[in-house]
């Protein structure tokens, strides 16, 4: 079950996914990274709003922000 806290990060997460989708070769994407995307979109499709996406956002924390993208450079690895 996903706690109603988690929806700002899983929506900064897209946000992030998305941008990087950009910046690397249409295969890492695919190999790496174009399911997860595929996941996190359809888990905010059913768990919010366009509409109330924004305001989700606005409670994420700095150290969330960074936390997410510690993960994505995969400065969390063991």
């Amino acid at each position: 079950m996903l706690e109603v806290g988690a929806l700002p990060r899983i929506i900064y997460l897209h946000q992030a996914l998305t941008a990087l989708a950009s910046t690397i070769s249409p295969a890492a994407w695919a190999i790496d990274w174009a399911g997860h995307l595929a996941r996190v979109t359809d888990l905010l499709h059913a768990r919010t709003t366009e509409a109330a996406r924004p305001a989700l956002l606005a409670e994420l924390t700095a150290h969330e922000k960074d936390l997410i993208g510690r993960m994505l450079e995969r400065r969390l690895d063991a």
